[in-house]
């Protein structure tokens, strides 16, 4: 079947823009670029050197590295041949990867700069060979990345396969599950998407998400390739403030811990400015909410507001937008929850940010905000080709061409996540309203239910006291408890500009104990739930000294809360 695969479709659009920027790396603090017609050529000669390794269709591959253009060359040649791209998430402790390298069946390695936690394994796990990224001074039977481009260009057809990957889930509990992807998945998911939100061969991107999670792959790393766009990526998640500056990106793909960020430095900007200057910007905003309203009531534009808006965007907002390239179009978020006061922040200050839906069981997609009709609240319309049904308890159900084969080597997993009728069971909850757009309100297995039988949702708690300038992290439970309690992770920056005005010890480990300190977070969880129902109210909470982390398995590499680990690690019994 022709274009039947990701090769095939990245080579048609390496036939139609030869020229283009296909990749760009950081090398000594700036960017080198890698066109598509020599992209297409790497490829081809990485394929040659794989086969002549013994890698033939079918052979599981696994590739442990950060995102780096060597991953993208063997990813797309393993495509071509027909073997199978085993992803590792590189949070993954060695125990984890030993488990994902047995239960895939991976033959081969490939690894980037965390060789050593290879090192960790390497004795207790059988494989064929070890392909690195970088030069490393190790015993014999290292094969060197480089030395696989040093090869003729493979001149043979794409391989006619459909299973292309594994994607192994940082799920909340239990080891990861290996979900079985195809071509078609990805490629019906990317087709019905770009539906809604366009790309085009004129685009950039700036990958910053790992690879190894199928929001990037799909929507930063496969379907700017197959559309001629141009992907750079990021040095660190440090440097993204730079990166985004130097790339001028007109497409961002991330998850909504990055906007936090980004707001509460631009709000700390504000705050710390001049009364005047404060008043400029807020009025601005308000300014560009009018205009909003007017264009999407489509109404005539007073000359006045006109005017208004054109100061507002040349003083205030173009400044704003300046520090985030300048060339944004549009921005996606996934992978979890956005706060829509984030949402419509970013929309005042010109930067429309499209939220979706999906998981790695989905290619990932489901649904996801139109360019031009994007609703708040909502995580968009579910996109063509895809069927969703809720069911009597409020779960998303899912049918259509990006869902999984299943999990490999687990049967008994794959039947529970089906039910009888072929639905896959998503578990997560929500509803769809008269235009066919969903709103997500919750996870099926996380939703707490106190003693007193109420129902509470720890999602919306969560995204309301995070609007706290003073809560970097928090993660509420209280499940067959009386009340709901929050374990606070402080923003230590803005507690230290309060310590600093109230003549407090700067200390983190101490000023968490003050008395002072605990009443203004008291006072904080108060009044960011004001709106809430008395039952969903904090009734206790703890200030901790230190960030939930990925490292300690406390977070996913989407940065969900592991919530058992989070209490396990806190809270022990």
């Amino acid at each position: 079947m022709p274009n039947s695969t990701i090769f095939d479709r990245f080579r048609e659009a390496a036939d139609k823009y030869s020229k283009n920027v296909a990749l760009g790396y950081k090398v000594e603090g700036s960017f080198k670029t890698i066109s598509y017609k020599k992209l297409l050529s790497q490829i081809n000669r990485c394929a040659t050197g794989l086969r002549k390794m013994g890698v033939k269709e079918g052979a599981k591959v696994a590739i442990f590295s950060k995102n780096r253009t060597e991953l993208v060359i063997l990813d797309l040649a393993l495509n071509k041949i027909g073997a199978v791209s085993v992803f590792i998430h590189t949070t993954f402790s060695p125990k984890i990867i030993k488990y994902i390298l047995e239960n895939s069946e991976a033959e081969y390695l490939a690894v980037g700069d965390l060789f050593s936690k290879y090192q960790e394994i390497e004795k207790q796990v059988s494989l064929r060979a070890v392909i690195a990224f970088n030069e490393i001074n190790w015993k014999e039977g290292l094969v060197y990345f480089n030395d696989l481009l040093k090869q003729e260009e493979d001149d043979q057809p794409a391989a006619d396969f459909n299973i292309c990957t594994f994607v192994y889930t940082s799920g909340t509990t239990g080891n990861p599950k290996g979900v079985m992807l195809t071509n078609s998945n990805f490629l019906s998911n990317i087709d019905s998407a770009v539906k809604y939100v366009p790309y085009t061969s004129k685009d950039v991107f700036l990958s910053f998400l790992p690879i190894s999670h199928v929001l990037e792959r799909t929507g930063g790393y496969y379907a700017p390739l197959i559309n001629g766009g141009a992907v750079y990526f990021a040095e660190s998640v440090k440097t993204i403030s730079d990166d985004i500056r130097k790339v001028r990106p007109t497409v961002l793909v991330s998850v909504p811990r990055i906007f936090e960020k980004t707001y509460d430095k631009i709000m700390d900007k504000v705050r710390s400015s001049s009364s005047l200057q404060q008043q400029l910007f807020y009025s601005s905003l308000n300014i560009s909410r009018r205009h909003i309203k007017y264009e999407q009531e489509k109404k005539t534009f007073t000359p006045l507001l006109g005017l208004l808006y054109y100061l507002a965007n040349k003083l205030v907002l173009k400044k704003i937008r300046s520090k985030l390239g300048g060339r944004l179009k549009f921005s996606i978020s996934g992978g979890a929850a956005l706060n829509p006061s984030i949402a419509k922040f970013f929309e005042a200050i010109g930067v429309k940010i499209l939220e979706g839906y999906g998981l790695t069981e989905t290619s990932p997609i489901i649904a996801v905000n139109p360019l031009d009709g994007y609703k708040f609240n909502t995580v968009g319309r579910i996109i063509e080709g895809v069927e969703v049904k809720i069911a009597d308890d409020k779960e998303i159900l899912v049918k259509g061409p990006n869902v999984m084969e299943g999990y490999y080597n687990n049967q008994a997993q794959t039947d529970e996540t089906f039910d009888r009728d072929g639905w896959f069971l998503t578990g997560d909850l929500g509803y769809l309203d008269s235009d066919n757009y969903l709103t997500v309100i919750g996870r099926k297995k996380e939703m707490i239910v106190t003693s007193t039988g109420k129902n509470v949702n720890p999602v919306d708690l969560e995204n309301a006291l995070q609007e706290s300038k003073y809560i970097h992290q928090v993660m509420v439970y209280g499940d067959n408890k009386k009340f709901i309690s929050a374990l606070i992770v402080p923003d230590f920056e803005e507690l230290n500009n309060y310590a600093t005005e109230n003549n407090l010890e700067q200390v983190a480990f101490k000023l968490i104990k003050e008395e002072k300190i605990f009443n203004l977070y008291r006072k904080e969880l108060d009044r960011q739930l004001k709106e809430f129902p008395e039952n969903e109210k904090i009734g206790d909470f703890r200030l901790l000294e230190r960030e939930f982390s990925e490292e300690r398995d406390e977070l996913t590499p989407t940065l969900k809360l592991r919530r058992k680990k989070i209490l396990d690690n806190f809270l022990p019994n």
